[in-house]
């Protein structure tokens, strides 16, 4: 069943959806220097993609003055409805077609995260991932039928194994990209990028990288833990060990390289991976451990 990871699910709505508000927010005070009319991107290439897209009828007129702070406003809205399950599906679709116009409208101020959101989306908008996280007052709550939620459980249950299939994908490929690259296959590729200076966050970066064990194991690890992402991740005994190795590498890349965005929207998939039961037994843990260093009350 789908509900399976419906937990898991929903908590990735409010983490893709608070990317998104965040990144419309940011935007907001170089809206038209970014999507305008007179932006580094041009606009009748903007109009090209469109219509080379199939989307040609959802061409946004950024010219138009005040124009794309309307458009990220209505952006940021339909992101933080998406977050609060505000909407449904219908909301998510219209999220996803804001966020292709936007990626459109001017690609060079993307990054790996806008891609991994892209092609996320549709599988979560499919999936039963509004269960939680949600507001919606029981009032309005809409009921459907029986029969209706056995027939469309199938289809949800194959977008939520669909999402993580694409993660998979994202991992194997780029870490068969990497094993292309000269740097990678010496193992000094974690020596330049860390030391590169747009992305040295920390005065460790340089300290670290004068360890030359640091530097292989770091650089050959990280191809290694990629191409296995996407087949151990699937088997209980190993699916924890290589969730947590993940979140280690994306808060190392976060912490020493400041790529935000694509460390949390990453680190956001991992929670699809993990059942409602095992949600629940953490839960069950949680609580017994909190009874335990519990205070007793005073006589």
């Amino acid at each position: 069943m789908s509900r399976e990871f419906t937990i898991g699910l929903s908590i990735y709505r409010v983490i893709l959806g608070g990317l998104i508000l965040k990144n419309s927010i940011f935007y907001l005070p170089m809206a038209d220097a970014l999507f305008g009319g007179n932006a580094i991107y041009d606009l009748n290439l903007y109009v090209l993609d469109m219509r080379l897209s199939g989307i040609g009828a959802l061409i946004y007129p950024f010219q138009q003055p005040f124009a794309s702070q309307l458009f990220l406003l209505v952006t940021a809205v339909a992101a933080g409805c998406f977050m609060l399950a505000i909407g449904g599906r219908v909301v998510g679709v219209v999220l996803y077609f804001l966020i292709i116009i936007l990626k459109l409208r001017n690609g060079l101020i993307l990054d790996g995260s806008d891609n991994v959101m892209q092609v996320t989306l549709p599988f979560l908008i499919v999936a039963q991932s509004y269960n939680y996280f949600r507001f919606q007052p029981k009032r309005i709550a809409l009921r459907r039928s029986p029969i209706w939620s056995q027939l469309y459980q199938p289809v949800a249950t194959a977008a939520a194994y669909g999402l993580m299939v694409q993660v998979c994908f994202v991992y194997f490929f780029t870490g068969m990209e990497k094993m292309q690259g000269e740097l990678w296959q010496n193992g000094t590729a974690t020596y330049y990028t860390m030391r590169v200076e747009e992305f040295r966050a920390t005065e460790w970066n340089i300290w670290l990288t004068k360890n030359h064990f640091f530097v292989v194991l770091t650089t050959y690890s990280t191809v290694i833990w990629e191409q296995a992402f996407a087949f151990l991740v699937w088997f209980q005994r190993t699916k924890f060990f290589v969730l947590g190795l993940g979140v280690l590498l994306h808060v190392g890349i976060w912490v020493f390289m400041r790529i935000d965005n694509f460390s949390w929207i990453m680190i956001g998939t991992y929670f699809v991976f993990v059942t409602d039961t095992e949600y629940g037994v953490v839960s069950q843990w949680v609580r017994q451990r909190t009874k335990r260093v519990a205070v007793p009350e005073a006589a």
